[in-house]
Protein backbone atom coordinates (compact mmCIF):
# COMPACT_ATOMS: atom_id res chain seq x y z
CA UNK A 1 0.00 0.00 0.00
CA UNK A 2 1.24 3.51 -0.81
CA UNK A 3 2.62 5.74 1.90
CA UNK A 4 1.04 9.04 2.91
CA UNK A 5 2.18 12.10 0.98
CA UNK A 6 2.14 15.79 1.94
CA UNK A 7 2.12 18.36 -0.88
CA UNK A 8 2.28 22.15 -0.65
CA UNK A 9 0.09 24.30 -2.90
CA UNK A 10 1.61 27.82 -2.97
CA UNK A 11 -0.29 31.04 -3.65
CA UNK A 12 0.56 33.30 -6.57
CA UNK A 13 0.54 37.01 -7.23
CA UNK A 14 0.51 38.89 -10.53
CA UNK A 15 3.50 41.24 -10.63
CA UNK A 16 1.92 42.65 -13.76
CA UNK A 17 -1.21 41.80 -15.73
CA UNK A 18 -2.42 43.18 -19.05
CA UNK A 19 -5.70 42.11 -20.62
CA UNK A 20 -5.26 42.23 -24.38
CA UNK A 21 -8.62 41.35 -25.91
CA UNK A 22 -11.86 39.44 -25.46
CA UNK A 23 -11.89 36.11 -27.28
CA UNK A 24 -14.83 34.59 -29.22
CA UNK A 25 -15.08 31.84 -26.56
CA UNK A 26 -15.78 34.45 -23.86
CA UNK A 27 -12.35 34.27 -22.24
CA UNK A 28 -9.75 37.03 -22.53
CA UNK A 29 -6.23 36.90 -23.91
CA UNK A 30 -3.78 38.31 -21.44
CA UNK A 31 -0.11 38.78 -20.68
CA UNK A 32 0.99 38.40 -17.08
CA UNK A 33 4.15 37.99 -15.02
CA UNK A 34 3.27 35.64 -12.19
CA UNK A 35 5.15 34.92 -8.97
CA UNK A 36 4.80 32.10 -6.48
CA UNK A 37 4.70 32.83 -2.73
CA UNK A 38 5.52 30.97 0.47
CA UNK A 39 1.87 31.21 1.61
CA UNK A 40 0.41 27.81 0.79
CA UNK A 41 -2.40 25.32 1.23
CA UNK A 42 -1.50 21.74 2.13
CA UNK A 43 -2.81 18.50 0.63
CA UNK A 44 -2.42 15.21 2.49
CA UNK A 45 -2.79 11.97 0.53
CA UNK A 46 -3.38 8.89 2.70
CA UNK A 47 -3.98 5.25 1.73
CA UNK A 48 -7.44 3.78 2.14
CA UNK A 49 -8.51 0.19 1.58
CA UNK A 50 -11.49 0.87 -0.66
CA UNK A 51 -10.76 1.96 -4.26
CA UNK A 52 -11.40 5.48 -5.48
CA UNK A 53 -11.02 8.54 -3.30
CA UNK A 54 -12.58 10.40 -0.43
CA UNK A 55 -12.16 14.15 -0.01
CA UNK A 56 -12.01 16.34 3.08
CA UNK A 57 -11.48 20.11 3.22
CA UNK A 58 -10.86 22.25 6.28
CA UNK A 59 -13.14 24.86 4.70
CA UNK A 60 -16.62 23.24 4.71
CA UNK A 61 -17.92 25.39 1.85
CA UNK A 62 -15.25 23.86 -0.42
CA UNK A 63 -15.88 20.23 0.49
CA UNK A 64 -17.99 19.25 -2.54
CA UNK A 65 -17.06 16.99 -5.43
CA UNK A 66 -16.74 20.07 -7.64
CA UNK A 67 -13.60 21.11 -5.74
CA UNK A 68 -10.67 21.31 -8.16
CA UNK A 69 -8.81 18.65 -6.15
CA UNK A 70 -11.60 16.14 -6.89
CA UNK A 71 -11.79 17.27 -10.50
CA UNK A 72 -8.02 16.77 -10.82
CA UNK A 73 -8.36 13.23 -9.42
CA UNK A 74 -11.20 12.43 -11.83
CA UNK A 75 -9.25 13.78 -14.79
CA UNK A 76 -6.14 11.72 -13.95
CA UNK A 77 -8.22 8.59 -13.41
CA UNK A 78 -9.81 9.14 -16.83
CA UNK A 79 -6.41 9.66 -18.47
CA UNK A 80 -5.00 6.55 -16.81
CA UNK A 81 -7.98 4.49 -17.91
CA UNK A 82 -7.52 2.28 -14.86
CA UNK A 83 -10.72 3.14 -12.97
CA UNK A 84 -11.18 0.94 -9.92
CA UNK A 85 -7.67 -0.50 -10.30
CA UNK A 86 -6.18 2.70 -8.89
CA UNK A 87 -5.11 2.51 -5.22
CA UNK A 88 -7.63 4.06 -2.85
CA UNK A 89 -6.71 7.45 -1.44
CA UNK A 90 -8.11 9.91 1.09
CA UNK A 91 -7.36 13.49 0.00
CA UNK A 92 -7.37 16.13 2.74
CA UNK A 93 -7.06 19.81 1.81
CA UNK A 94 -6.05 22.25 4.53
CA UNK A 95 -6.73 25.83 3.41
CA UNK A 96 -4.49 28.78 4.27
CA UNK A 97 -4.85 30.81 1.07
CA UNK A 98 -7.91 33.11 1.16
CA UNK A 99 -10.70 32.10 -1.21
CA UNK A 100 -11.73 34.31 -4.18
CA UNK A 101 -8.89 36.72 -3.47
CA UNK A 102 -6.90 36.73 -6.71
CA UNK A 103 -4.21 34.44 -5.24
CA UNK A 104 -4.85 31.30 -7.29
CA UNK A 105 -5.60 29.06 -4.30
CA UNK A 106 -7.96 26.71 -6.11
CA UNK A 107 -5.67 26.48 -9.13
CA UNK A 108 -2.69 25.72 -6.92
CA UNK A 109 -4.68 23.02 -5.10
CA UNK A 110 -5.47 21.43 -8.48
CA UNK A 111 -1.81 21.57 -9.54
CA UNK A 112 -0.67 20.00 -6.27
CA UNK A 113 -3.27 17.24 -6.64
CA UNK A 114 -2.13 16.52 -10.20
CA UNK A 115 1.51 16.23 -9.18
CA UNK A 116 0.79 14.33 -5.99
CA UNK A 117 -1.63 11.80 -7.50
CA UNK A 118 0.59 11.26 -10.53
CA UNK A 119 3.25 10.08 -8.10
CA UNK A 120 0.92 8.35 -5.62
CA UNK A 121 -0.81 6.33 -8.33
CA UNK A 122 2.45 5.72 -10.23
CA UNK A 123 0.97 7.00 -13.49
CA UNK A 124 4.25 8.25 -14.91
CA UNK A 125 2.71 11.20 -16.75
CA UNK A 126 5.27 13.66 -18.11
CA UNK A 127 5.35 17.31 -17.07
CA UNK A 128 3.97 18.34 -20.46
CA UNK A 129 1.07 15.90 -19.98
CA UNK A 130 0.39 17.39 -16.54
CA UNK A 131 0.44 20.88 -18.09
CA UNK A 132 -2.12 19.76 -20.67
CA UNK A 133 -4.32 18.31 -17.93
CA UNK A 134 -3.92 21.45 -15.83
CA UNK A 135 -5.06 23.69 -18.68
CA UNK A 136 -8.32 21.72 -18.78
CA UNK A 137 -8.94 22.50 -15.11
CA UNK A 138 -8.20 26.24 -15.06
CA UNK A 139 -6.19 29.04 -16.63
CA UNK A 140 -3.78 29.43 -13.68
CA UNK A 141 -3.16 25.71 -13.11
CA UNK A 142 -0.26 25.43 -15.62
CA UNK A 143 1.59 28.26 -13.87
CA UNK A 144 0.99 26.62 -10.50
CA UNK A 145 2.55 23.44 -11.90
CA UNK A 146 5.58 25.37 -13.18
CA UNK A 147 6.06 27.65 -10.16
CA UNK A 148 8.68 30.31 -9.48
CA UNK A 149 8.51 33.34 -11.77
CA UNK A 150 6.90 32.95 -15.18
CA UNK A 151 5.32 34.76 -18.10
CA UNK A 152 1.75 33.65 -18.84
CA UNK A 153 -0.03 34.21 -22.15
CA UNK A 154 -3.23 33.12 -23.90
CA UNK A 155 -5.94 32.93 -21.25
CA UNK A 156 -3.08 32.21 -18.81
CA UNK A 157 -2.48 28.58 -19.73
CA UNK A 158 0.65 29.21 -21.87
CA UNK A 159 3.54 29.64 -19.44
CA UNK A 160 7.28 30.12 -19.81
CA UNK A 161 9.78 30.26 -16.96
CA UNK A 162 11.57 33.56 -16.36
CA UNK A 163 14.70 34.34 -14.33
CA UNK A 164 13.86 34.05 -10.64
CA UNK A 165 12.74 37.26 -8.97
CA UNK A 166 15.30 38.55 -6.43
CA UNK A 167 14.16 37.58 -2.92
CA UNK A 168 11.57 39.92 -1.42
CA UNK A 169 9.33 39.89 1.59
CA UNK A 170 5.72 40.23 0.49
CA UNK A 171 3.10 42.11 2.51
CA UNK A 172 -0.26 40.74 1.41
CA UNK A 173 -3.48 42.40 2.59
CA UNK A 174 -7.19 42.48 1.84
CA UNK A 175 -10.27 44.02 3.44
CA UNK A 176 -12.01 41.52 5.74
CA UNK A 177 -14.88 39.44 4.37
CA UNK A 178 -14.38 40.79 0.85
CA UNK A 179 -14.58 38.40 -2.10
CA UNK A 180 -14.70 39.21 -5.79
CA UNK A 181 -15.95 37.10 -8.68
CA UNK A 182 -13.30 36.74 -11.36
CA UNK A 183 -15.97 36.27 -14.04
CA UNK A 184 -17.79 39.44 -12.99
CA UNK A 185 -14.59 41.49 -12.92
CA UNK A 186 -13.60 40.37 -16.42
CA UNK A 187 -17.18 40.86 -17.58
CA UNK A 188 -17.03 44.54 -16.57
CA UNK A 189 -14.02 45.29 -18.76
CA UNK A 190 -14.53 47.97 -21.40
CA UNK A 191 -12.44 48.37 -24.57
CA UNK A 192 -10.81 51.48 -23.07
CA UNK A 193 -9.36 49.35 -20.26
CA UNK A 194 -7.51 46.95 -22.55
CA UNK A 195 -3.81 46.87 -23.53
CA UNK A 196 -2.72 48.73 -20.38
CA UNK A 197 -0.21 48.64 -18.81
CA UNK A 198 2.59 47.59 -21.12
CA UNK A 199 4.67 44.95 -19.35
CA UNK A 200 8.01 45.51 -21.09
CA UNK A 201 9.52 47.53 -18.18
CA UNK A 202 8.58 44.75 -15.73
CA UNK A 203 9.92 42.01 -17.99
CA UNK A 204 13.18 43.95 -18.39
CA UNK A 205 13.46 44.43 -14.62
CA UNK A 206 13.12 40.69 -14.02
CA UNK A 207 15.45 39.65 -16.80
CA UNK A 208 18.10 42.02 -15.47
CA UNK A 209 17.32 41.00 -11.86
CA UNK A 210 17.21 44.73 -11.07
CA UNK A 211 15.56 45.74 -7.82
CA UNK A 212 15.83 49.39 -8.90
CA UNK A 213 13.82 48.82 -12.09
CA UNK A 214 11.37 46.65 -10.18
CA UNK A 215 10.82 49.47 -7.68
CA UNK A 216 10.19 51.89 -10.57
CA UNK A 217 7.61 49.49 -12.02
CA UNK A 218 5.53 49.44 -8.85
CA UNK A 219 6.07 53.15 -8.19
CA UNK A 220 4.32 53.83 -11.51
CA UNK A 221 1.10 52.55 -9.85
CA UNK A 222 -0.19 50.96 -13.06
CA UNK A 223 0.45 47.22 -12.91
CA UNK A 224 -2.87 45.49 -13.58
CA UNK A 225 -5.60 46.16 -16.17
CA UNK A 226 -8.25 44.90 -13.76
CA UNK A 227 -7.53 47.59 -11.15
CA UNK A 228 -9.28 50.10 -13.38
CA UNK A 229 -12.45 47.99 -13.08
CA UNK A 230 -12.24 47.00 -9.42
CA UNK A 231 -10.87 50.02 -7.55
CA UNK A 232 -13.57 52.62 -8.45
CA UNK A 233 -16.30 50.24 -7.24
CA UNK A 234 -14.87 49.31 -3.84
CA UNK A 235 -14.15 51.96 -1.22
CA UNK A 236 -12.44 49.49 1.19
CA UNK A 237 -9.86 48.71 -1.50
CA UNK A 238 -9.26 52.41 -2.11
CA UNK A 239 -8.70 52.85 1.62
CA UNK A 240 -6.32 49.88 1.72
CA UNK A 241 -4.28 51.32 -1.13
CA UNK A 242 -3.97 54.64 0.72
CA UNK A 243 -2.82 52.78 3.84
CA UNK A 244 -0.05 51.08 1.84
CA UNK A 245 1.01 54.41 0.32
CA UNK A 246 1.03 56.12 3.73
CA UNK A 247 3.49 53.45 4.85
CA UNK A 248 5.81 54.35 1.97
CA UNK A 249 4.90 51.22 -0.01
CA UNK A 250 3.71 50.95 -3.60
CA UNK A 251 0.95 48.31 -3.70
CA UNK A 252 -0.46 46.35 -6.61
CA UNK A 253 -3.60 44.26 -6.94
CA UNK A 254 -3.19 40.55 -7.64
CA UNK A 255 -5.37 39.02 -10.34
CA UNK A 256 -8.98 40.14 -10.08
CA UNK A 257 -8.51 41.13 -6.43
CA UNK A 258 -9.26 41.97 -3.74
CA UNK A 259 -5.75 41.04 -2.53
CA UNK A 260 -3.18 43.82 -2.67
CA UNK A 261 0.52 43.34 -2.09
CA UNK A 262 3.78 45.21 -1.79
CA UNK A 263 7.36 43.96 -2.02
CA UNK A 264 9.86 44.83 0.71
CA UNK A 265 13.61 44.22 1.16
CA UNK A 266 13.67 44.51 4.95
CA UNK A 267 12.01 42.02 7.29
CA UNK A 268 11.83 44.64 10.04
CA UNK A 269 10.09 47.14 7.76
CA UNK A 270 7.79 44.44 6.41
CA UNK A 271 6.74 43.43 9.93
CA UNK A 272 6.04 47.04 10.91
CA UNK A 273 3.92 47.58 7.79
CA UNK A 274 2.05 44.30 8.21
CA UNK A 275 1.19 45.16 11.83
CA UNK A 276 -0.03 48.64 10.83
CA UNK A 277 -2.27 47.22 8.08
CA UNK A 278 -3.61 44.59 10.46
CA UNK A 279 -4.31 47.22 13.13
CA UNK A 280 -6.34 49.10 10.50
CA UNK A 281 -8.67 46.09 10.30
CA UNK A 282 -7.33 44.30 7.24
CA UNK A 283 -6.56 40.63 6.82
CA UNK A 284 -2.78 40.47 6.42
CA UNK A 285 -0.18 37.83 5.55
CA UNK A 286 3.59 38.32 5.68
CA UNK A 287 5.26 35.91 3.28
CA UNK A 288 8.08 35.83 0.73
CA UNK A 289 8.78 35.09 -2.92
CA UNK A 290 9.69 31.55 -3.95
CA UNK A 291 12.44 31.00 -6.47
CA UNK A 292 12.13 28.75 -9.49
CA UNK A 293 12.07 25.02 -8.60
Amino acid sequence: MNRAMLIKAPAKINLGLTVLRRRPDGYHDLLSVMQQLSLADTILLEPQEEPGWRFFCSEPSLSGEDNLVCRAAALLAEKAGLGSALPGVKMSLFKNIPVAAGLGGGSSDAAAALKGLNSYWGLGLSFSELLEAGAQLGSDVPFCLLGGTALAQGRGEKVAAMPGLPFHWVILAMPPEMHLSTAQVYGALEPAHLLRPRLEPLIEAIRERSKRLLHLWFAGESTNTLEAVVMPQHLPLQALKREFLNLGLHPAMSGSGPSMFALCDSLVSARVAARALEDAGNRVFLCWTKSNP
